[in-house]
C-alpha cells in the first residue's frame, strides 16, 4: 500500500507514449483500500516543451473532455517534440456523474487550490496536480464550459501573470491560439483556483470556456480544438494540420463587476437577449416571473453595462443570486499590449 494519498503508475519524466490513471486514495464502506481512477495520459518525444492540457475540473463541461479524449486516441508519437500531459476527465467522480462538483465531497476541483488542501477526494487530486504536475509544465491549458447551468460564447482566457517577461509570452500564446473571443486577465487570480497554482509555480496558465448548456455544442467543440493545435504548435510541440491555419477574425475582450445580472429573487427566467448580440447599458434583459404567484407581476431586468451577451442561464428557474447573463467588453489589442509594457 502506498504511503502516499494519491499517486500514479505513470513515469512522467519517461519518454514514450504512456495512459494511465493517478490513483487517488479512497476508503469507503464498500472498498476500504479503493481507489479514484483518475486517467492520465504522457506522450514525450524530443526536447521541446511541456504542456498540460485539462479538462474534467467540472463534470458537467464536456467540450474539453471529449477534445482531449480524441487527442489521446489519435496523436502521433513521432511528431510530438516535448511532453505533452494530457487529463481528460480531472475530477474524474464529477465526470462519470456529469456534474458540476464531486458526488463525493461536493468538492469543486477548480476552487480546491488554496495553500492547504482538504483532506477530501477532490483535495487530493488538487494536490497531486499542484505538486506533482504544474511544476513540471512550462504553459497549462485548462479547458471549461458553462456547465449545465449556464451556456457560453467560445472564449480563450489568459491569466497574464504579474511580471512583464511573463506576461508577453502568455499573450503571444493567447493570441497563436486565435479563438473568436480572446480574453486577457492582468494579475494572479484571486481565490483557490487552478491559474493561481499554476503561475504560483512558473508556469503559463491559459484558459477558455467553450460551450456548456449541459449539453455537447459541436461549434464550441471545433473552437476548443483550434485552441489545443494552435497551441501546440505555438510552442513548437506539435505541428498543426492545416485546417488550423487559416487566421479567423478575434476580438479581445475583458469584464467588469457590472458586467453580471444576477436574479434579485426567485422564479422563471425570461431572456430577452441572445449569445453573441451586443447591448447597452439600461437595456431590458429580461423578466423573472412567479407562476406559483400567478397575480404578480414580473421582475424587469436592465443590464447596467454595454457589452457582448457571452453568458446566458441555460435553466429556466432560478434562485436569488444566480447568475442569469454575463457581458464582456470590447478592449483594444493596443491596449493590452501597453498594459504588459507597464509591468515590472
Amino acid at each position: 500500500m502506498s504511503l502516499a494519498t494519491a499517486w500514479t503508475d505513470v513515469d512522467l519524466g519517461a519518454p514514450g507514449r504512456q495512459v494511465g490513471v493517478i490513483r487517488v486514495e479512497h476508503s469507503v464502506h464498500r472498498s476500504a483500500y479503493g481507489t479514484i481512477p483518475v486517467p492520465l495520459g504522457v506522450f514525450a518525444n524530443g526536447k521541446g516543451p511541456t504542456l498540460l492540457l485539462m479538462a474534467g475540473s467540472h463534470g458537467d463541461e464536456y467540450e474539453g473532455q471529449l477534445a482531449l479524449t480524441r487527442l489521446i486516441r489519435g496523436i502521433e508519437l513521432e511528431r510530438v517534440n516535448g511532453r505533452i500531459l494530457v487529463l481528460p476527465a480531472a475530477n474524474q467522480p464529477a465526470v462519470v456523474a456529469g456534474s458540476r462538483t464531486s458526488p463525493l465531497d461536493a468538492g469543486n476541483l477548480n476552487r480546491s487550490f488554496g495553500g492547504g488542501h482538504a483532506d477530501t477526494p477532490t483535495g487530493r487530486i488538487a494536490a497531486f496536480l499542484a505538486g506533482e504536475l504544474f511544476g513540471r509544465c512550462d504553459a497549462v491549458l485548462d479547458l471549461h464550459s458553462g456547465g449545465s447551468s449556464l451556456s457560453h460564447l467560445p472564449c480563450s482566457y489568459a491569466d497574464l501573470g504579474a511580471g512583464k517577461a511573463m506576461a508577453r509570452r502568455t499573450f503571444a500564446a493567447l493570441e497563436a491560439m486565435n479563438a473568436p473571443l480572446s480574453w486577457a486577465q492582468a494579475g494572479c487570480p484571486d481565490g483557490p483556483v487552478a491559474g493561481r497554482a499554476v503561475l504560483q509555480r512558473g508556469a503559463m496558465h491559459l484558459s477558455g470556456e467553450f460551450g456548456g448548456g449541459g449539453c455537447l455544442d459541436a461549434e464550441a467543440l471545433e473552437v476548443a480544438e483550434r485552441c489545443i493545435y494552435r497551441l501546440l504548435d505555438h510552442l513548437g510541440i506539435l505541428e498543426m494540420e492545416d485546417r488550423w491555419r487559416a487566421e479567423i477574425p478575434t476580438r479581445f475582450v475583458s469584464n467588469v463587476q457590472d458586467d453580471f445580472v444576477y436574479a434579485p429573487k426567485d422564479g422563471v427566467f425570461e431572456p430577452l437577449a441572445r449569445l453573441g448580440e451586443v447591448v447597452e447599458a439600461g437595456q431590458l434583459a429580461g423578466y423573472l416571473h412567479a407562476p406559483e404567484y400567478p397575480l404578480e407581476p414580473p421582475v424587469e431586468l436592465r443590464f447596467a453595462s454595454r457589452g457582448i451577451v457571452s453568458v446566458i442561464r441555460a435553466m429556466g428557474r432560478s434562485r436569488n443570486g444566480d447568475c442569469l447573463f454575463q457581458l464582456l467588453g470590447e478592449v483594444d489589442r493596443a491596449d493590452i499590449l501597453k498594459s504588459i509594457e507597464t509591468m515590472a
